[in-house]
């Protein structure tokens, strides 16, 4: 199958653009022929090859690892590039996106969180291509992908994929009729030398063999995230001193990045916060871990719960219904309003419990093994199938 993964931001920071990368790596692992469609930056992001600023302008085209990654300007130069790197804007140039499709050869074009969705489903239609999407919904959020012009889109689809089956339901119930569930792999190899196996078929004994326990330190809470309002930081940050009042050794580790004129990280040694780290500082700060909490109000799936139980670490998840479908209250960790006082009774739960706490790492990372990248890949090859015969019979 020649497949094309279209995604704004190509960068190696945030859930998404990762989970673009690597569901590409594993198609490809699959023996499909897959390339990635984004924008050019006007500015270096991480991630993004050296090479797409040495041109000076235009379409840039980089291989790695055997995959193409083609990087397009937006419409209004610079300026527009800047526009639609921060903004649900959608400023490339369709007859761009339509001459990768043909460069690809695309059968299949997969557009991964809304942000190019109108304009990849017109050039997907002018090449003949099946026209998939994974929207990432989050109902009741701004910009969230329930107004009106997208639900008319995902009724439009050839396919639409959710990350659970709640997501899936909604879908659903706005009038989708091709749904299919995937869910998603963990991003970050948490031990050295598992990345491989993570992508690999090899299968769940292989997996977990390969996560070596490692000692936790004492009542160390860790968030991974965007330093966001829904997704917990704030109140996180205020439900540290109720922590701190019944267990005054309690460490907080916050890793991530942070947002435009977000609050001041708090002026306590025990709350140790950090930027954009790699790959090596985030596996030691998972494997050093009592627990890990991200509280989300608004969330598809949350691919750092899986990479918590990879390194056997409970979950304080979000209160939401697709977070409690992803995590089992009371089995894989516990959930909690994004609110101080539920985050801090949770929290306490957990380190008061150190034996429950450590059955529910253990059983997380036996659950973490039913979304390994390869079992993703082959649902979402299943998906892209299906929407392939859909457009071909349409």
């Amino acid at each position: 199958m020649r497949i094309v993964i279209a995604k704004k931001l190509l960068s190696t920071v945030g859930g998404s653009e990762a989970q673009a990368r690597a569901l590409a790596r594993a198609l490809r692992e699959r023996g499909h022929d897959v390339s990635l469609v984004g924008l050019r930056p006007p500015w270096r992001r991480p991630g993004i090859p050296e090479a797409v600023y040495a041109r000076e302008r235009g379409s840039v085209e980089v291989v790695e690892d055997g995959i193409v990654f083609r990087y397009l300007p937006a419409r209004f130069g610079p300026a527009g590039a800047a526009i639609d790197g921060v903004l649900p804007t959608a400023l490339v140039d369709r007859q761009l996106l339509v001459r990768a499709l043909v460069d690809a050869g695309a059968e299949v074009v997969h557009s991964i969180a809304r942000e190019w969705a109108g304009p990849l489903e017109r050039a997907a239609r002018e090449t003949g291509a099946a026209f998939i999407e994974t929207p990432l919904v989050h109902p009741g959020q701004r910009w969230s992908g329930a107004g009106a012009g997208d639900v008319a889109r995902y009724r439009r689809d050839d396919a639409v994929i959710a990350l659970t089956e709640w997501e899936a339901s909604w879908y659903r119930a706005h009038g989708a009729a091709r749904v299919q569930v995937t869910g998603v792999g963990a991003i970050l190899a948490p031990f050295a030398g598992i990345a491989a196996v993570l992508g690999s078929p090899r299968g769940t004994s292989t997996v977990l063999a390969a996560l070596p326990d490692r000692p936790a330190e004492a009542a160390t809470v860790l968030f991974v995230g965007r330093k966001e309002r829904y997704k917990g930081y704030d109140a996180l940050r205020a439900a540290a001193p109720l922590v701190w009042s019944e267990r005054p050794d309690a460490r907080f580790v916050v890793i991530g990045q942070s947002r435009f004129l977000g609050p001041r990280p708090l002026a306590d040694a025990r709350w140790d916060e950090r930027g954009i780290v790699g790959e090596a500082e985030k596996a030691d700060a998972y494997a050093r871990s009592t627990l890990f909490c991200m509280p989300s109000s608004h969330e598809t799936f949350g691919h750092t719960y899986l990479e918590a139980w990879l390194a056997g670490r409970p979950v304080v998840a979000g209160d939401i219904p697709p977070l409690r479908e992803v995590v089992r209250e009371g089995i894989d960790g516990l959930h909690a309003a994004n609110e101080p006082g539920a985050i801090a009774r949770a929290i306490l739960a957990l380190l008061a419990d150190p034996e429950s706490a450590r059955r529910m790492g253990a059983s997380g990372r036996e659950r973490a093994a039913h979304w390994t990248w390869a079992k993703v890949a082959e649902r979402t090859e299943a998906a892209y199938g299906d929407g392939i015969a859909w457009r071909r019979g349409a």
